[in-house]
């Protein structure tokens, strides 16, 4: 068993209680003692329990996008194939998206997701997304993103409409919080990155802003300039962290280290959209807290973290030439209790100890045969995929097994999804054909 918890050095035989809240009783070495019972009994005899994954970015809608402009990088891709298609889709159909993606995260092992819903100032779209993470069955942290139009009164007056709506079900196990889905580095308006920065203090929220992902040098240089609103603004400091976070200079480095911020690494996007490869060793000897998301599926296409982790292995690897430079553990690590540290929900998934919710994974190193194991933690992260997860738990309760999604959504919602975005794809296609 995998707790990784801080300081767990190897993995073990061990046992699991979980309790009827779906939180974990006792986590215990070796056998369980002989007088406890449960309801249930797993037996993983032979097999790796792990938690669940924690994707600390992730735009879910994209589920339903995958494939599309194939030979573009970052805003080629945005412009070409993203903007056609969401600018024609209702709320409804951001219900459908939304739930197909939380089926997908699960099934591939994913228990827990940040989720920048991306509505642009489209409040339909931020409460069916929100109704559709809650019947999925995922752990998530839902990013509000505030619109490029309008003003600061307007902007303010549309979160905390939406925010108020979202208190109803602040009770559920599984809607980790309320987050906003930071975009200051896209804009010259400096009162945008005040607003947030008013926001996070008012309410006190997470926000995880993309920052430094485009290669283009005079991107580059835009963002650069725009570094300083985080700072006057209040939002650099625990409760911020930057997605992707590739082309950064040495003085913003060490601000974001001084000031605590954190970094999400998403090799999967950043390989498909040729935006480049973060330097993970040096924000780690900078102090920056690391964690991992799969990304939207449209730029990682599948959801991965099995091939999350190794394609960031195996690129800083390369980078350094150096094969200590980073290490199965510190992937697995980044991917599970680092991203739920930096997203803020550490304590409550991330890791299997009491107190937290039992959201893990059996994976069976020999569904698809890996061969004997010399080693669990090289098998678990370079030799198994998602074809090796027997079961997949959310507070206690399975909800995948052998790649079946168990939610009764499950079947209807994928079909109606991919109903609905094969007629809005055509619909695109035609607008953008000439004389369309």
């Amino acid at each position: 068993m995998f707790t990784l918890k801080e300081g767990e050095v190897r993995p073990g035989k061990g046992y699991l209680l979980v309790g009827a809240d779906g939180r974990i009783l006792q986590v215990g070495v070796g056998d369980p003692p002989a007088a406890m019972t449960a309801a249930t009994v797993v037996d993983a005899t032979g097999m790796f329990v792990m938690p669940g994954f924690v994707s600390a970015h992730d735009h879910i809608y994209q589920s339903v996008m995958r494939g599309l402009a194939m030979d573009q990088t970052l805003f080629g891709w945005i412009d070409g194939a993203l903007t056609p298609i969401d600018s024609l889709s209702t709320p409804e159909d951001r219900y459908y998206a939304t739930v197909a993606g939380c089926f997908d995260l699960l099934r591939h092992g994913i228990t827990s997701a940040f989720n920048f819903n991306d509505a642009d100032g489209n409040p339909g779209l931020d409460r069916e997304a929100l109704r559709g993470e809650l019947d999925s069955g995922i752990r998530f942290v839902h990013a509000y993103c505030l619109p490029f139009a309008g003003t600061r009164e307007s902007r303010l007056k549309d979160f905390e409409a939406f925010y108020s709506y979202s208190r109803a079900f602040a009770d559920r196990p599984t809607f980790l919080s309320i987050a906003l889905g930071g975009y200051s580095c896209s804009t010259d308006d400096r009162s945008y990155a005040l607003l947030e920065g008013e926001i996070m203090q008012k309410h006190g929220l997470y926000n995880e802003a993309h920052y430094q992902e485009s290669p283009d040098p005079g991107e580059i240089t835009a963002e650069n300039a725009r570094f300083p609103g985080y700072v006057e603004s209040g939002e650099i400091g625990p409760h911020l962290s930057f997605g992707h976070f590739i082309h950064v200079d040495d003085e913003i480095l060490r601000k974001v280290s001084k000031a605590g911020a954190a970094m999400v690494w998403n090799p999967l996007s950043n390989g498909r959209l040729a935006s480049g490869v973060a330097d993970i060793p040096k924000y780690r000897k900078l102090g920056i807290r690391i964690g991992m998301g799969v990304d939207g599926q449209a730029s990682a296409d599948v959801a991965d973290p099995f091939e999350n982790m190794r394609t960031g292995l195996y690129l800083i690897r390369a980078k350094y030439q150096d094969a200590h430079i980073l290490q199965p553990r510190d992937v697995l690590s980044f991917h599970t209790l680092g991203s739920a540290d930096v997203i803020g929900v550490a304590d409550r998934v991330g890791s299997l100890e009491p107190g937290k919710f039992a959201d893990f994974l059996v994976v069976d190193p020999h569904a698809m045969e890996t061969g004997p194991v010399y080693d669990p933690c090289g098998t678990l992260v370079l030799a198994c995929g998602t074809s090796n997860i027997s079961q997949v738990y959310v507070g206690g309760r399975l909800v995948v097994d052998h790649g079946v999604c168990q939610n009764a959504l499950f079947a209807r919602v994928n079909a109606e999804a991919n109903r609905r975005f094969h007629a809005l794809g055509e619909r695109a296609a035609a607008k953008q054909a000439p004389g369309g």
